[in-house]
């Protein structure tokens, strides 16, 4: 969104949730496992009582996680103070859930979509209730090298005419400009590239654990299944209590079969936290056949950027993003990013909290990046799908 009010763009929303006490998570699937996962981490900061509505029986009698699971006529017809809803499934299912939460409530209700409150309102929340800088998540990438070259990957690999790896004492003033700012982060990433490619990347992990460790709630990285971690690795992973991402590219990449199974069996073994990452689709952000059929007038680009609601940032060079893929795009010359993209943290004052939480929340001075003209969005507006890891010969634009 285009800024018109810096530092005051959410001040009528600043105080939503002051002086709530219990959370009322409607419909127990979707999203409703990571909005538990994020409430138990910030449970110290917020102290809200967590109960979940659902039509399903079976979660009514046996609860979900120790919550009690009330029905939703149970719901609509208790005495409830200083509460709020949050819709705990996503996309349709979620706006109808909000639809009757109002109607049968009252429109004054505070209804929330899972999303949206994880990845916006509950920055709002630390900003103007707690003086924090509250992020959801942060990404970083040592390096942009990867043994794969996948046609539609989103850090646009096929089109970096120039890698980078960068040094660990570049990395290493990178994370002290973000936590000098940042308070608290639920997700922080590193990921790239391929971040098993880095060097570096052992003594990178116990410089941020060391140092910040208690401003990380989820510490993660992100592999491709490609490389199998060796023991060093392993063991860091397991004592820093690092999340991995463990992606599977199978579909596409077939021969990498016995290695993405022997890692699998590896973290494992190891006692190490991680998904298996599979997915059936991609999203094809860019396009270079279509390049030339690019947005050129402005309101129809910044609607696009208002649409798209990417919830992704990434830390580089001092800077932030409000969009990671611009970011990437601009590093790999798809296009030229304008100055006012990123987030200069070396400008940071704690008067600029508010400001700072707005930029992470997509707010900036054109109210659209440069890369939204040839961008074909993200998962809200994308229409363009394929198989995930198609490999394609690096290409130059």
């Amino acid at each position: 969104m285009k800024w018109k009010n810096k530092g005051h763009e959410f001040d009528e929303i600043g105080y939503l949730l002051k002086g709530k006490e219990n959370i009322f998570i409607y419909g127990a699937g979707g999203v409703a496992s990571e909005l538990l996962e994020i409430l138990h981490a910030i449970q110290p900061w917020v102290g809200w009582k967590i109960y979940f509505v659902d039509k399903d029986k079976k979660k009514q009698k046996e609860g979900i996680s120790g919550y009690e699971v009330l029905s939703p006529e149970d719901f609509f017809t208790m005495k409830k103070e200083k509460y709020f809803v949050v819709a705990g499934t996503l996309n349709k299912i979620g706006e109808e859930i909000c639809s009757l939460v109002k109607e049968r409530l009252g429109e004054d209700t505070i209804v929330l979509k899972g999303m949206y409150f994880m990845h916006q309102y509950l920055s709002i929340y630390f900003a103007y209730i707690h003086d924090m800088v509250f992020f959801a998540s942060e990404s970083m990438l040592p390096t942009t090298v990867c043994n794969l070259n996948c046609r539609d990957c989103l850090n646009f690999t096929p089109y970096i005419k120039k890698h980078y790896v960068e040094s660990l004492e570049t990395l290493k003033e990178d994370v002290d400009l973000f936590f000098n700012a940042v308070d608290l982060v639920y997700r922080f990433q590193i990921t790239g590239g391929e971040p098993l490619l880095y060097k570096n990347l052992i003594p990178l992990i116990e410089y941020i654990d060391q140092n910040y460790r208690k401003k990380i709630l989820r510490f993660e990285i992100v592999t491709n299944g490609t490389i199998i971690p060796d023991e060093r690795i392993c063991e860091i992973l397991k004592r820093k209590d690092i999340y991995v991402f463990l992606d599977d590219y199978r579909m596409s990449v077939p021969e990498i079969d016995e290695i993405y199974e022997r890692t699998y069996f590896k973290l494992k073994e190891h006692g190490i936290s991680f998904a298996d990452n599979h997915v059936e689709t991609w999203m094809r952000m860019y396009m270079p056949d279509k390049s030339g059929e690019m947005e050129s007038v402005q309101y129809a680009i910044q609607k696009k950027y208002l649409e798209c609601e990417v919830p992704w940032s990434s830390l580089w060079h001092g800077k932030i993003s409000s969009c990671n893929y611009a970011m990437y795009a601009s590093k790999a010359g798809i296009c030229e990013a304008g100055d006012d993209e990123t987030y200069d943290l070396n400008l940071f004052s704690p008067e600029k909290k508010k400001e700072l939480i707005e930029f992470r929340l997509r707010c900036c001075e054109k109210g659209y990046m440069e890369f939204c003209r040839m961008c074909n969005g993200w998962i809200n507006t994308n229409k363009h799908w394929c198989k995930p890891a198609i490999q394609c010969e690096r290409r130059q634009i």
